[in-house]
C-alpha cells in the first residue's frame, strides 16, 4: 500500500517513546549492577519465582532486544511509501522494546531487593510489566499511522468492490430536495453485549446480597438494601443504554444518541465535516466494540457492519455503525455541497 504523502503526527514524541525503553533498561542496570546476583528471577507463576536465568545472559539479551526494538521502530518512520510495512514495523518495534523493558525491570528489581533470587517477590512489578507492554502500542496510535492505514485500506477495498460491481462513484451533485431530507435509523449491539450488560449488575447484586443471605453480615438494614437495588438498576440501565443507539440527520446536524435514555453521544454540525463516506466498519480497526475513544478520533461500534466514517475539519475521525449508511452519506454530502455553494 503505497502512500508517499503519509503524515506522521507527534513525531518528536513518537521518537522519544521509542528511545525511552532502551534508556530505562540501561539506567536500571546501571543502578542495580552491583546488587544483582549470579541468577535473576525471571519466571513468575505467582508472587514468587519458579524459574531463573543467568544474569550474565539475561542482562545482555534484554539490552540487545530493547535496542533492536528501538532501531526497528525508528527505521519504520522512514518507510512512508509503504504504509502497511510502516504500521507492522512500528508496532513490532514499540511492543518489543517496551515489553523487554517491562520484563527487565519486573525481574531485576525484585531480584536485587530480595535476600536471594528464590525469595524475590513480584508484587507491584506485575503492574509495571503490564503497563510497559501497553506502552508499546502508544507510538503507533499517536503517530496517526494506524488510522491512516485503515482509512486507505477501506478506500482501496471499496474501490475494488465498486470495480467488481461495475459501479462508479460520481461527485456529489447539489440536490436541494435531498439536502432537506431527514434521516433516522437505530442499531442494537449483538446479543453477547446485551448479556454482558445484564451479567455485570447481576454479579454486583450477588456480591452484595450473598453475605446477607448466608447470615455473614448482620449490620445491613433496609436502607442499604434499597441503595444497593437502586445502584444495580442504574448500572444496568446505563450499560443497556450504550448498546442500542439511534442516528439522526436533521437540518444541518448529525447526531448519535442512546435509543434507551435518549442522551446524545455525539453531535456533529455539517459545517465541521471535511468528508463523510459509507464504509464497512471492522471493530478491531476502531479499538473494539462499544463507545470507543482512540488517538486521532472516536467511534461507536455495535458490530462489524456498514456505517459512516467522518473526516472532520479538526483532523479527527469518527465512525458509527448504522443501517442504510449509504443513504445517510448521500444526505450529508448533499448538505456539504449546499454549504460549499
Amino acid at each position: 500500500m503505497a502512500t508517499p504523502n503519509t503524515e506522521i503526527k507527534n513525531k518528536t514524541l513518537v521518537i522519544l517513546l521509542l528511545i525511552l525503553p532502551a534508556a530505562i533498561v540501561a539506567i536500571c542496570y546501571a543502578l542495580l549492577a552491583g546488587k544483582l546476583p549470579e541468577m535473576t528471577a525471571t519466571h513468575w507463576s505467582s508472587t514468587y519465582p519458579d524459574g531463573f536465568t543467568r544474569t550474565a545472559v539475561f542482562v545482555p539479551v534484554c539490552i540487545g532486544l530493547s535496542i533492536l526494538g528501538t532501531a526497528v521502530g525508528l527505521a519504520s518512520l522512514r518507510l512512508r511509501n509503504n504504509l502497511g510495512l510502516l504500521v507492522g514495523l512500528l508496532f513490532t518495534g514499540g511492543v518489543l522494546s517496551w515489553t523487554t523493558a517491562g520484563v527487565f525491570v519486573g525481574s531485576a528489581v525484585p531480584t536485587a531487593l530480595a535476600q536471594s533470587p528464590e525469595t524475590a517477590v513480584l508484587g507491584g512489578m506485575l503492574i509495571v510489566m503490564i503497563a510497559c507492554s501497553l506502552m508499546g502500542l502508544i507510538p503507533m496510535w499517536i503517530s496517526g499511522i494506524y488510522q491512516q492505514y485503515t482509512k486507505d485500506f477501506n478506500a482501496q477495498r471499496q474501490a475494488r468492490i465498486d470495480q467488481a460491481q461495475g459501479n462508479s462513484r460520481q461527485p456529489v451533485v447539489q440536490d436541494t430536495a435531498m439536502a432537506q431530507q431527514e434521516f433516522k435509523q437505530s442499531m442494537a449491539a449483538p446479543w453477547w453485549l446485551w448479556l454482558l450488560c445484564l451479567v455485570v449488575p447481576g454479579v454486583l447484586v450477588v456480591a452484595v446480597l450473598l453475605p446477607m443471605v448466608t447470615g455473614e453480615s448482620q449490620d445491613t438494614g433496609i436502607a442499604s438494601l434499597i441503595f444497593t437495588g437502586v445502584l444495580c438498576l442504574l448500572v444496568c440501565v446505563l450499560m443497556l443504554s450504550l448498546v442500542w443507539i439511534r442516528v439522526s440527520i436533521k437540518k444541518d446536524r448529525f447526531r448519535v444518541s442512546s435509543a434507551v435514555l435518549g442522551f446524545p453521544m455525539r453531535t456533529i454540525d455539517v459545517a465541521d465535516i471535511e468528508s463523510v463516506t459509507s464504509e464497512k466498519i471492522v471493530p478491531m480497526m476502531w479499538g473494539g466494540w462499544g463507545w470507543r475513544i482512540i488517538p486521532g478520533g472516536s467511534a461507536i461500534v455495535m458490530k462489524e457492519h456498514e456505517g459512516l466514517v467522518f473526516e472532520l475539519k479538526n483532523k479527527k475521525r469518527f465512525a458509527v455503525t448504522i443501517p442504510e449508511s449509504q443513504q445517510a452519506a448521500q444526505l450529508l454530502n448533499a448538505r456539504l455541497a449546499r454549504i460549499a455553494h
